[in-house]
């Protein structure tokens, strides 16, 4: 086999419970030195498994067959048709096997007792269904109090100067505090001229066609200022050059000069590899950069596969693999960020 083909892992290595396949342990004739080892290390000593506590090596090929101690009492053993079954005893004897177990139903008025209490707000105790809606139900009467209420249709004003023509609903009695209407044309409320996309809001009850029944809130801004990280405003669209320099701080980029930015840093190619007898491979990229990685598949099934990969100057890496690759047998794409 090829010794290069080494992947190094300065780290411990989390596989989410997937399983170990077509591995070993590494070999030894005679045990290995121990300076530094901390306990846990396992090793294949002439094909039995041996494990380093610490202080001595244990072999892990000895079979422990655990003593058999029969409980005489356990009620979880059958099928539970009703109710909530909970453990209530654990018994132990001297060695500390249990020899029983016990257990009690848990009725409803158990749990009620435990968790339920409508006469405060608390972190430890909930609320029945009753006095959630209860709860709700004011809660949403209080939050409609004072609230802003669309009027669909929109509002047309009057053409003339110092007269108002009344909303939709346009009795007296219907209009309430808070309904709000969107101008749909240019034109007056009162004195006020109005314009399309300023909204008309119901100040008072009954505010029907009077002018100072109502509050005229205007979309447009007369000072309207440059935008700021933390101000909104109007923005000018960056140049490719400004959005390759990355230093101007009042323009907005594109999806265009975001593209010639990615284009220009980020730097990306896919080889083929294999021929059928090598184990290593030598690829340029000629990206004058130390800062690369790479992902590999295989092309039969598209399975990624690790491979030790290894930059061996700023323009090439050098690939390894622990046996010949038919050819073309795997693809592998090396990336880059460049400054």
């Amino acid at each position: 086999m090829n010794k290069n083909a080494v992947i190094s892992n300065n780290a411990n290595q989390d596989n989410f419970f997937g399983e170990l396949q077509r591995t070993r342990f590494q070999y030894f004739d005679s045990f290995p030195s121990t300076d530094g080892v901390p306990a846990g290390w396992i090793i294949d000593l002439k094909g039995q498994l041996h494990q380093w506590n610490g202080a001595e090596w244990i072999n892990l090929a000895q079979n422990y067959v655990h003593p058999d101690y029969p409980l005489t009492n356990n009620p979880f053993q059958t099928d539970q048709t009703s109710g909530l079954l909970l453990l209530s005893q654990i018994l132990t004897n001297s060695s500390g096997h249990v020899i029983k177990v016990a257990g009690r139903n848990l009725t409803n008025a158990d749990i009620v007792s435990i968790f339920l209490n409508d006469a405060i707000q608390s972190g430890t105790f909930t609320w029945s269904s009753n006095k959630i809606r209860t709860y709700i139900e004011n809660l949403l009467g209080q939050s409609l109090t004072g609230a802003l209420i669309y009027q669909p249709g929109g509002y047309v004003p009057s053409s003339v100067e110092g007269s108002m023509a009344a909303p939709s609903p346009i009795t007296s009695a219907s209009i309430k505090t808070g309904m709000v209407w969107v101008i749909t044309a240019n034109g007056w409320v009162g004195s006020n001229p109005v314009s399309v996309g300023d909204h008309l809001i119901a100040n008072t009850d009954g505010a029907s066609n009077v002018p100072a029944n109502y509050q005229i809130i205007e979309k447009g801004i007369p000072d309207i200022v440059d935008a700021t990280d933390s101000v909104k405003g109007l923005i000018q669209i960056a140049t490719d050059a400004e959005a390759l320099a990355g230093i101007n701080t009042s323009k907005a980029m594109t999806p265009r000069s975001t593209k010639a930015v990615l284009d220009s840093k980020i730097k990306s190619k896919t080889w083929q590899i294999g021929d059928g007898s090598s184990v290593t491979f030598a690829i340029t990229h000629g990206w004058n950069t130390w800062e690369v990685d790479y992902i590999c598949y295989r092309n039969t099934d598209n399975r990624r596969i690790n491979v030790s990969f290894l930059p061996v100057s700023a323009n090439d890496v050098q690939i390894d693999v622990l046996a010949p690759l038919a050819p073309n047998e795997y693809r592998i794409t090396i990336t880059a960020r460049l400054d």
